[in-house]
């Protein structure tokens, strides 16, 4: 990794937008040259929320339930719904990085991803018809983790928090990839929360069709990590949900308590490329003018 060519970083990149993930097998790295390896792929963002990063390497998203002296190491149980990382930011980081540090000792530890060139694609003629132009409204909102500094705050005041330090952000409802050029519905049932120029009950309609359709068997891929496997998707093609066993609603805080031991670290970043192409056009308009 450390001794990787300019050439092998774009053949990798090229790869990348192709197949939409790619795994490097069998990587031993420091968490330096991690972040040196992002570096050079992307241009690498700190996740917003600084209890995400690791304490040396703030690059470094931790997602884990692993305790050490007592003390929480990063943040607990993320991305066990749909979603797409930070498409609820103005200018959405459209690569992640993934590097399995801690596996559970008797589960497969996965993730599911959805192609949502493959939903375009295949989507209904009808639901085409009604978000062709339209913009999808996109919030961190109800994903948000609680703190223990959160105590004593009521709900609403925790969601005009959430909005203030992340408003909601609207993205083309179909967004054409910059360098592929394939077509794209860039919506998920974590971050999408309803669509600009549409009523509410419309919107949650069409949305809920939409997502319903998507979360289905043909569409549904899941990916087994190994230690050693340093993953690469892009967030525009891939939606995607951890694989981890859903807690039991009615007996939550006991499942949770017996979750095995996984730790990863995600660096999410940009590329060389605007969201979509149509930002691209704008920018070229833009210089030219």
């Amino acid at each position: 990794m450390k001794n990787i060519s300019d050439a092998e970083i774009s053949s990798l990149q090229n790869e990348l937008y192709k197949n939409r993930i790619i795994i490097l097998k069998n990587q031993d790295i420091s968490d330096e040259a991690y972040c040196n390896f992002a570096t050079r792929f992307g241009t690498p963002i700190p996740y917003l929320q600084e209890n995400y990063h690791h304490p040396k390497f703030p690059l470094i998203f931790v997602s884990s339930n692993v305790k050490k002296d007592g003390k929480q190491i990063g943040v607990p149980r993320t991305g066990g719904y749909w979603h797409s990382d930070t498409s609820f930011e103005k200018e959405p980081k459209v690569l992640t990085m993934l590097l399995p540090k801690v596996l559970p000792a008797t589960a497969k530890r996965t993730t599911k991803f959805i192609d949502m060139n493959a939903v375009y694609k295949a989507l209904p003629k009808n639901l085409l018809k009604e978000i062709e132009g339209e913009e999808f409204i996109h919030s961190g909102r109800w994903k948000y983790k609680i703190r223990p500094e959160d105590a004593g705050i009521d709900i609403s005041e925790m969601l005009e928090m959430i909005d203030f330090y992340a408003p909601p952000v609207s993205h083309p409802a179909i967004l054409e990839h910059p360098y592929t050029k394939e077509k794209i519905v860039y919506g998920t049932r974590g971050f999408t929360i309803g669509i600009k120029n549409k009523t509410l009950d419309d919107s949650q309609r069409i949305l809920t069709e939409i997502f319903d359709f998507a979360e289905t068997d043909q569409f549904i891929k899941e990916v087994t990590w190994s230690l050693g496997d340093l993953i690469i998707w892009d967030n525009r093609f891939l939606a995607h949900c951890s694989g981890r066993k859903k807690a039991i609603t009615e007996n939550i805080h006991e499942d949770v308590k017996k979750e095995e031991e996984t730790m990863m670290y995600r660096i999410t970043l940009k590329d060389a490329f605007p969201l979509c192409a149509s930002q691209l056009h704008e920018n070229v308009n833009a210089l030219q003018n």
